[in-house]
């Protein structure tokens, strides 16, 4: 998943791209790697986790459009406090599992 980290900055930096389009196309990954991580992360044990991530992503998908249309330093704190957040939760999910007995 920290490949996701990396496609997001990579994204949210790249200079040749339309910078509406870019930005349009980082949220919408960022939404799905969040949505991907509410699926599979975490346990029948922790559903608020869930629901906060769900809840999370459903208001960057409501704000893509004013996220598109802020300025670069708005743009990119936002993309860098996204990608904390998903190194949060990998680790978050590997820790879990290490204690998790099968």
């Amino acid at each position: 998943m920290s490949d996701i980290v990396a496609d997001l900055l990579r994204l949210s930096e790249d200079p040749d791209a339309d910078p509406r389009s870019r930005r349009r196309q980082t949220m919408e990954r960022l939404v799905q790697a969040l949505l991907a991580m509410a699926d599979s992360g975490f346990g029948p044990d922790d559903v608020q986790s869930r629901y906060s991530i769900i809840h999370l992503t459903t208001i960057i998908r409501d704000m893509t459009g004013r996220i598109a249309e802020a300025d670069d330093a708005t743009f990119q704190a936002i993309v860098r406090e996204a990608a904390m957040l998903i190194r949060s939760l990998e680790r978050r999910r590997t820790d879990a599992a290490r204690f998790t007995v099968h």
